[in-house]
């Protein structure tokens, strides 16, 4: 069993001599979802990918609790002659699929160690008298190490981690969490000044206001509003935190599903930002990060 990643693909390679075509079933959650045939050739085997088609079970969701969501990943494939007779042995494989993801430079078919901490960074930045959660796989599941709200340092994934406390006396900090390249959710504060904003687009149409005597009302709308779609956005900064954060805000940037804790509220959100230039205490002293977002959904309840 392996703990495979569901945005980079993932692929069964197997042969089976005597065979004409082969024939995997995928189960999610141990339901049949997928029954896919093809023709194959001695010397070339059978290649199935199955995390696009698994992931499609796999919808990560956050209302401020942290939950393992991960999928149970089974199947088959058999191997059938040109008579349709099954030949060989049903090769059976069982994965546990994390809603994340694999660089193009660790190679095919990546996937998470047991054990290991899941986060790219060992040291984050919290805020003063408040407990939070470190991710870690554990079994086959993630894993949501809870740390008081004065701890300094954790014992996570066979590492430590740092916590360093910040005080923020001016702004109101931003707790922005989101599911990152290992599939697990992730805490970052914004802590320092922050601009919320709102932008309109409209839809207007021009009617006629002459009735049947020739006359009009100039109290009546000529140009009447067909339909606004308000969006509201916000502008956050990091305050100053070292290079090795460069790494998780990133992945904030790559993530597909981001939420952020705006008075008291988890509201879903979108990162519009779509450039990062790493920084480093080398080159630029003192690093922080400026992220633009859009709030997930429209101002005016719309949704039928």
């Amino acid at each position: 069993m392996a703990n495979i990643l569901l945005r980079s693909p993932y692929y069964l390679y197997n042969t089976q001599a005597g065979s004409a075509t082969a024939t995997m079933e995928l189960y999610t959650g141990g339901t049949l979802r997928y029954t896919l045939s093809k023709d194959v050739d001695d010397s070339e085997g059978a290649l199935f990918e199955i995390s696009e088609l698994s992931r499609d079970y796999l919808d990560v969701t956050f209302n401020g609790t942290h939950t393992s969501q991960v999928v149970a990943i089974t199947g088959n494939i058999k191997f059938y002659d040109s008579s349709s007779v099954q030949v060989g042995s049903t090769v059976n494989f069982s994965h546990k699929g994390f809603d994340g993801y694999g660089k193009f430079l660790d190679g095919a078919n990546p996937t998470i160690t047991a054990g290991d901490l899941l986060q790219s960074n060992t040291k984050i930045y919290w805020l003063e008298n408040t407990a939070g959660t470190i991710p870690e796989e554990s079994g086959g599941a993630i894993n949501y190490y809870s740390f008081g709200s004065i701890d300094t340092s954790a014992s996570v994934g066979g590492q430590t981690v740092t916590i360093e406390r910040v005080c923020e006396a001016r702004y109101t900090p931003i707790l922005v969490n989101f599911v990152n390249k290992f599939g697990a959710i992730q805490g970052i504060y914004f802590f320092k000044k922050s601009i919320e904003s709102v932008s309109v687009r409209s839809e207007t149409y021009k009617r006629s206001l002459v009735d049947s005597t020739g006359s009009y009302s100039t109290n009546e709308h000529s140009v009447r509003t067909l339909r606004s779609v308000g969006t509201e956005s916000i502008t956050m900064n990091t305050g100053y935190m070292d290079d090795g954060m460069n790494e998780p805000i990133e992945q904030l940037l790559m993530s597909h599903q981001v939420w952020a804790t705006i008075n008291s509220v988890v509201t879903p959100i979108r990162i519009t930002s779509s450039q990062l230039t790493y920084k480093t205490s080398l080159n630029d002293k003192l690093v922080d990060y400026t992220i633009t977002a859009e709030m997930a959904f429209n101002l005016a309840n719309d949704l039928r």
